[in-house]
């Protein structure tokens, strides 16, 4: 979500480690990459039966204590997603990701997510393929956080991003609330929500998620298109 226009050559920068274990690098957040090239959906279609053929996509697991469902959106297709699924408490499954794809993964409900309405409040775990056979990815609560989200690489690098800190939303002043959730930390024309980002950045800190536009940069690559991701209790 950098403002500054990154090319693809940026990507082809190294990552450090920092004493956390999270890598820090020069890698663009996933949705600052070139638009996506792929119309919007017009239909969500259900993932409950992608199959994992070791082609790129995500194995995601419910870590939350009840079944979350679990909706996947195109760049700039905020209205329907591209595709769904429900995952049991404690389970895990594979969603497949089309070629190129440029989006975010989210947790939600049918009966919200499938309205034909924009709902962008939630964590976003956003993810990028570049085309090249790698893909990058990032924890995001820009747009609000409705829990913790972990994101590791599946191509045996053993980086990872994200956070698990399960009292994110228990212990926010109930000011930085909205419907339960934490608010988005961006409002009109970018505008910073300070109490917002004074929250998170005290909690987790700007090494692990994209708390705003202008520090940290939680990007991780990974050389197969593959990645793990952990969703933690989440509303």
């Amino acid at each position: 979500m950098f403002k500054s226009i990154l090319t693809l050559s940026t990507l082809l920068l190294s990552a450090t480690a920092l004493p956390s274990g999270f890598p820090t690098s020069n890698y663009p957040n996933p949705g600052s990459l070139s638009t996506r090239g792929a119309p919007c959906a017009t239909q969500a279609q259900r993932a409950d039966n992608d199959t994992d053929n070791r082609g790129p996509g995500v194995q995601v697991h419910n870590a939350d204590g009840a079944a979350r469902s679990f909706f996947v959106y195109m760049n700039s297709c905020d209205a329907i997603p591209l595709k769904y699924t429900s995952i049991a408490a404690g389970a895990t499954k594979f969603i497949a990701l089309p070629p190129g794809f440029q989006g975010r993964i989210v947790r939600g409900s049918e009966q919200v997510n499938l309205d034909g309405q924009p709902h962008l409040l939630a964590t976003w775990l956003e993810i990028t393929l570049d085309g090249t056979g790698k893909g990058y990815g990032d924890v995001s609560l820009i747009r609000g956080c409705d829990g913790a989200v972990t994101l590791a690489a599946a191509d045996g690098s053993g980086v990872r991003t994200g956070f698990r800190d399960e009292g994110i939303l228990d212990d926010a002043p109930k000011g930085i609330l909205e419907g339960g959730v934490i608010k988005a930390t961006e409002g009109l024309a970018s505008a910073v929500v300070q109490p917002v980002v004074d929250y998170l950045a005290r909690k987790i800190g700007y090494d692990k998620a994209y708390i705003d536009d202008y520090h940290g940069n939680p990007v991780i690559s990974s050389s197969n298109e593959r990645f793990q991701a952990t969703f933690y209790k989440g509303r």
